[in-house]
């Protein structure tokens, strides 16, 4: 449990894999509304996922590009 709180990616997966299950079944009911309700939530929680990891991301990215290398010997 705590490898999945502290790992965003996996966390985010992991709902992914959730919405795609319960989309399938509502899709063979759609007349069962909590199926859609818990989608629902599951989207909320992606959305809520997504600037995070975009901003992590980016910070990533940037620091990568702060380190300086030594310069080669011509």
């Amino acid at each position: 449990m705590k490898e999945t709180a502290n790992n965003p990616k996996k966390n985010r997966e992991e709902l992914k894999n959730k919405r795609k299950v319960l989309f399938k079944l509502f899709l063979k009911n759609p007349m069962y509304t909590r199926l859609a309700l818990e989608i629902k939530a599951i989207d909320d929680q992606l959305a809520d996922w997504t600037p995070h990891l975009a901003q992590k991301s980016g910070t990533e990215a940037s620091s990568t590009h702060l380190v300086q290398h030594p310069p080669a010997n011509p």
